[in-house]
């Protein structure tokens, strides 16, 4: 069985749990921390863009400090295994993608049984013992293999993200809840949460 390093230990015990997908976020910041030369950001000197919302995102938020509450983690929503870093400071931009050829060696076997498991199909005590030890074994591939096995590393250039701003929070007419002013809604001169809006306009 492969040793599992010490920082991946601690993001796993930030996440809940160890799986194929915490490694990959864990290889992927670690790998971002070699390329720009990064400490963990305190602030927003570090932005990174993230395009899935997988178990990988924890990762890059425990060891690179990038954080949806400071403003520097964006997320967008392409189900992409690929992830940019921005280092203000230096200007420097990369993009990480996880190339698909990795998931090759997974079994139609393996796959059908995810399926069955998100499916809510019970899973046989051999079938649950199946998918534990293909589960590890692509663990432990994706811990083994060097980060050019596993990555292609771009240096991109787009248009830096603006930093955080502290907008001013209004009373929702209907609930009485604080809502940010961005996100507020008019309705006959009154501000309401979005929530509430489509609430009335619903009743319309």
């Amino acid at each position: 069985m492969i040793e599992i390093p010490d920082e991946l230990e601690n993001v796993a015990q930030f996440h809940g749990h160890l799986c194929p997908g915490l490694a990959i976020g864990y290889r992927v910041a670690i790998l971002a921390r070699k390329e720009l030369n990064l400490q963990r950001s305190e602030d927003e000197e570090l932005v990174a863009i993230v395009e899935n919302d997988s178990c990988a995102v924890d990762a890059i938020q425990y060891i690179n400090g990038a954080t949806f509450g400071k403003g520097n983690l964006f997320f967008q929503d392409h189900g992409l295994q690929a992830y940019t870093f921005i280092e203000r400071n230096s200007g420097k931009q990369i993009r990480i993608e996880l190339k698909a050829d990795i998931f090759n060696d997974a079994s139609k076997q393996r796959h059908e049984l995810i399926r069955k498991r998100n499916e809510n199909i019970p899973l046989s005590d051999e079938e649950q013992a199946i998918l534990k030890e293909s589960r590890q074994e692509f663990l432990s591939k994706l811990l083994e293999l060097s980060d050019k096995e596993l990555f292609n590393v771009k240096k991109i250039l787009i248009e830096v993200p603006e930093r955080a701003r502290v907008f001013q929070s209004l009373k929702c007419a209907s609930c009485g809840l604080m809502v940010m002013e961005t996100r507020v809604r008019v309705l006959n001169q009154k501000f309401y949460c979005i929530p509430c809006w489509e609430k009335k306009l619903e009743k319309k």
